[in-house]
């Protein structure tokens, strides 16, 4: 049975049914030497993760205390535990999202939990996108010897695809 022509121009083809903007924002587009560079980068980083946490937390938290102000409960007592802890779990995101060679289907599972604690503390984008910039420049810190333009950009785009993901399930 053949279709007539006003029958074929309203199928819509399977590839413009996905969310377009999801998959976008999730594909940072690494070539193959910076993928290699983010892990080399990572595998400095890695661990050394526990007294780079405590700095970030110290430096960026003191600084920005109102991020720490989320970290409260209802009768409004401080949860140290995951304040302490929640520098660490971003860092370690990071470091999951770069040992799955940043794959925009792993990167959406590996995030989801992000949105949920953001959500959680009512975090806004500018607050998150404040600590990542924070724990962006402590890893260029801590890899200052072993930064090369290539982990630079590398580190720019997944940072960026992080932010650009955050934005749209927050918003």
């Amino acid at each position: 049975m053949k279709r007539s022509p006003q029958n074929r121009t309203q199928a819509k083809p399977l590839i413009s049914r996905r969310s377009a903007s999801i998959f976008d924002a999730l594909n940072p587009s690494l070539t193959n030497l910076e993928s290699l560079a983010l892990q080399k980068a990572w595998r400095i980083i890695e661990p050394k993760l526990r007294s780079l946490s405590t700095d970030i937390l110290m430096d960026l938290y003191s600084e920005h205390y109102e991020i720490m102000e989320k970290f409260r409960d209802d009768s409004g007592k401080l949860c140290n535990y995951e304040l302490i802890n929640y520098a660490t779990w971003l860092l370690r995101l990071y470091g999951s999202i770069i040992n799955n060679r940043v794959d925009p289907i792993k990167t959406k599972k590996l995030l989801e939990p992000l949105i949920e604690k953001l959500k959680k503390y009512s975090m806004d984008v500018d607050c998150v996108k404040l600590q990542l910039d924070g724990i962006k420049n402590f890893l260029f810190a801590e890899l200052r010897n072993a930064l090369s333009p290539t982990s630079i950009e590398a580190f720019n785009k997944l940072h960026n695809t992080i932010i650009r993901y955050v934005h749209i399930k927050l918003n």
